[in-house]
């Protein structure tokens, strides 16, 4: 997943997601094969927030048949485009689910964070026929128990239940798979396994098989992370009636003046609509001045910066420029080698997020100054 904290390149993502990465070898976007599994579902976090309404029409147009979006993180991050998002995939006919990137590591941590993760969706949907995903690949999970990490789960399922979510499912690794935490009949589990030459179905006795996290549509400009739908799980936010999403709007409208009624059939209705314009700024050229050598994840460590911008994994997207937070502290999650084609030479970038999660993305390592931000607010 693109924007799971760190690079599940991910989410991805993460990729992410973080993102603890799951392959270092070099490859190319992955392009369209008729060998290779299907694209059933796409992931997306605020690291996506750069598509377009057209741009959801295209994954349609090429298969995809749902989302899940990144909705929060921790107990203090909440995705600010989920509701555009959740309004343009609403608007192609997709799917919509909802995945929330996991710290905890206690009971007690794990329901705060569960009713993070219920605000922000309430906040863009009152439909509760969503599969609500604990994002389970953060490096301070690893450092439990198998029987730890299962409990805590269990209790973040069981406060996601109690508000009515009764679709849970588990996104992790597959190296992680009964080793650091457990799928179950209610998490039957998401799990991702990107080999260099995806065939077939990996996880058939799962939910889903996140086999890729760079996958180009046709079309498209960026990459993202598809996977293998091997049921409907995920496929129930269409099946709602139109009746009972308008019940749905009708009954928050009383709550929320400036809800937005769902015109659709997929009993998805929108309430609060995400920046409709986006500043992120993509360019096919310098995505494609760049090879992958390799990349890996790295320890937590501190830097500050005004210097450059802060991009996507393969630099075609650039997120913002540095200078304009002067006083933010970066931590390090994961870092990557890059080949510049056009001067034959290599650069080191690091992946780096604000302390809140906020704000991320790749920084060359020359820009970054060692330290905690001696201007931090």
């Amino acid at each position: 997943m693109n924007h799971k904290s760190l690079i599940k390149v991910g989410v991805s993502f993460a990729t992410l997601a973080g993102f603890a990465l799951f392959s270092n070898q070099a490859k190319a976007s992955m392009s369209p094969s008729s060998s290779q599994p299907t694209t059933d579902m796409a992931d997306l976090s605020s690291y996506q927030s750069a598509l377009s309404a057209s741009d959801y029409q295209n994954l349609a147009n090429n298969g995809v048949k749902a989302v899940t979006i990144k909705a929060t993180e921790g107990t203090g991050y909440i995705n600010p485009y989920l509701g555009q998002q959740v309004k343009y995939a609403q608007q192609a006919g997709l799917s919509i689910n909802f995945y929330h990137f996991v710290h905890f590591t206690s009971k007690s941590a794990a329901v705060a964070e569960a009713q993070n993760f219920i605000n922000a969706v309430q906040k863009v949907t009152t439909s509760k026929n969503v599969v609500m995903v604990a994002d389970f690949e953060s490096s301070e999970l690893g450092s439990l128990s198998k029987s730890a990490n299962d409990a805590n789960l269990a209790a973040f399922d069981q406060t996601l239940n109690q508000a009515g979510y009764s679709k849970t499912d588990l996104y992790t690794m597959s190296s992680w798979l009964g080793v650091k935490i457990d799928t179950n009949s209610q998490n039957k589990g998401w799990i991702a396994n990107w080999p260099y030459s995806p065939t077939g179905n990996k996880y058939p006795n799962a939910n889903a098989w996140q086999w890729a996290s760079d996958y180009r549509f046709p079309g498209s400009k960026v990459d993202l992370d598809v996977s293998k739908l091997t049921n409907d799980y995920y496929l129930g936010s269409v099946s709602d009636s139109t009746s009972s999403s308008n019940n749905d709007s009708n009954s928050n409208s009383n709550s929320n003046s400036n809800s937005n009624s769902n015109n659709g059939n997929d009993g998805t209705a929108v309430i609060v609509p995400g920046p409709s314009e986006p500043t992120n700024q993509y360019s096919s050229s310098r995505s494609q001045s760049v090879k992958l050598v390799w990349r890996t994840s790295m320890k937590r460590h501190a830097f500050y910066t005004t210097k450059g911008a802060r991009y996507s994994k393969h630099l075609g997207t650039r997120y913002d420029y540095n200078k304009n937070l002067p006083n933010v502290t970066w931590y390090t999650d994961a870092h990557e080698k890059l080949y510049k084609k056009n001067t034959g030479n290599y650069a080191i970038y690091y992946h780096v997020r604000s302390n809140d999660n906020a704000h991320g993305g790749w920084i060359w390592r020359g820009y970054l100054t060692s330290g905690v931000n001696p201007n931090q607010k």
